[in-house]
């Protein structure tokens, strides 16, 4: 339903009247399903790569021909009709992603006297995928009999950019997926470990007493400081991605610069916002799993389950690797820096307010610490794109991503924590007075366990060593 609600808002934004009037009342009603179609078998994520043709036609519509794969829900029966939103490349376009444009292509078109008719579009296999198993993922033929017919959305040759609106949205929204299995993997080991009596609670004397019960391993540190790090992941994760979706209601709604700012902010957040819960969620399911021990691993219970379906989070919608390029490579330099700057300050401004409470005030130094390590690691790097050496700019884009995602989560701790404080010292109190406390000791969790994790990042990224760039003149390695 998701990529139906996006396909149908990327061809209300830009496609003509006549395109809003066929797909748009049938894709909201839920009678048709859409999709979006980029990926191809020699291509992947190098989408300049696309050899999908579109050729005109005398009445201005367009025959496809190609194959697409990796299609998320593009054909099943819960649906009558499916508007694939394909990229292809019109005979003649300009080479690179400059030459690709946007097609909605349904699976059964309506003739001019009104007949629908089969659109040679085939659904040709059907990926079986390590869990996820609620929807079918395909690879798409077009054209096989020339019988395509495509309708171009929007301009020719901006497909790709017009394609970036759903493909952002599609982020937030993986992001959210991730955040979700791995919320619902914590309450699960969080009740195991509620209810799971195993060993005794080590006492002072080194020496456990056989004579009383077993403990509930909730007692356990270790089991505690499991549930802990999820507990950190998932909730700072939220508050992230409901950030992001702020931004984007306020992008849609402001005008001017605020607006500018806030789309701005956007566009910087949403790869950290894909990829934060996608990675560090399978690690918070992960930790999850070990809490249940050998139970975890067991049909019996669902944590095996969560750890299957959150995979494939890291690799849709464009792999962590893409993300960390866009991230260092686009967003980072964007309006020379400005994103940068906007949270900057946003940032600076959490720490100026939490420094005035004692008990947070730690906190708000170690975080603006963390800030002056980004602006170490980019003083660093600049250089090296400044003089057009991208390759070892960018070479430890992963990492930058890690150590960006963690300074960033840790901001929505200190905010939380922040916002906790003054709730304890208000009159009027929403939740309970454990709710705001669980807050504050987990900002101190993630401050204690993950945010020195950030220091390696920077050690990693600019130590002297390259080693992963390709030397012509020595030999593979591997």
């Amino acid at each position: 339903m998701g990529l139906t609600s996006g396909a149908a808002h990327l061809i209300a934004n830009f496609g003509n009247e006549a395109l809003k009037q066929r797909f748009i009342p049938h894709m909201l009603s839920g009678k048709w399903g859409g999709t979006m179609a980029l990926t191809e078998p020699q291509s992947g994520s190098s989408l300049s790569d696309i050899v999908t043709s579109a050729k005109e036609t005398d009445n201005g519509k367009y025959h496809i021909k190609g194959q697409k794969i990796f299609i998320s829900g593009g054909d099943h029966e819960a649906v009558e009709n499916f508007v694939h939103l394909t990229l292809a490349r019109i005979e003649g376009a300009p080479a690179g992603t400059k030459g690709i444009s946007l097609f909605a292509v349904p699976k059964f078109r309506y003739d001019d006297d009104g007949t629908s008719v089969y659109n040679d579009v085939c659904a040709v296999a059907d990926f079986q995928k390590m869990g996820q198993r609620g929807y079918s993922t395909v690879h798409l033929v077009y054209g096989e009999k020339d019988d395509c017919v495509g309708y171009l959305v929007g301009e020719p040759n901006q497909g790709l950019k017009y394609m970036f609106q759903m493909m952002n949205g599609a982020r937030i929204d993986v992001g959210m997926t991730a955040a979700s299995t791995a919320t619902a993997a914590y309450y699960a080991s969080l009740q195991y470990a509620k209810e799971r009596p195993q060993g005794r609670k080590i006492m002072n004397s080194g020496k456990k007493d056989v004579s009383e019960g077993q403990t509930l391993i909730i007692n356990h540190p270790d089991v505690r400081r499991m549930l802990m790090l999820q507990k950190a992941i998932v909730e700072g994760a939220l508050s992230l991605l409901l950030e992001c979706s702020k931004y984007s209601d306020i992008a849609h709604c402001d005008v001017a610069e605020a607006k500018s700012n806030h789309q701005l902010l956007l566009e910087f957040l949403t790869p950290i916002a894909k990829t934060y819960p996608s990675e560090m969620g399978r690690i918070a399911i992960n930790n999850g799993l070990q809490v249940l021990g050998g139970y975890g691993y067991c049909m019996d219970f669902p944590l095996q389950q969560y750890l299957r379906d959150i995979r494939i989070m890291a690799i849709y919608e464009g792999t962590t690797g893409i993300q960390s390029l866009d991230l260092l490579g686009r967003k980072m330099p964007m309006e020379n820096g400005k994103a940068l700057q906007l949270l900057t300050t946003q940032m600076t401004e959490t720490i100026k307010d939490a420094k005035s409470y004692e008990n947070l005030s730690a906190y708000a130094d170690i975080l603006a610490g963390k800030m002056g390590e980004i602006q170490k690691v980019l003083t660093y790097l600049m250089p090296y794109a400044a003089k057009g050496d991208f390759e070892n700019y960018l070479a430890d884009a992963t990492i930058f991503m890690e150590m960006a995602s963690n300074i960033v989560i840790g901001h929505q701790w200190l905010k939380m924590a922040l916002a906790a404080h003054k709730a304890l010292h208000s009159d009027e109190k929403v939740f309970e007075t454990s709710f705001y406390e669980s807050k504050i000791q987990t900002m101190k969790f993630y401050f204690k366990y993950e945010l020195p994790k950030t220091k390696a990042c920077l050690e990693t990224i600019m130590h002297h060593d390259k080693l992963t760039l390709v030397d012509e003149n020595k030999e593979l390695i591997f």
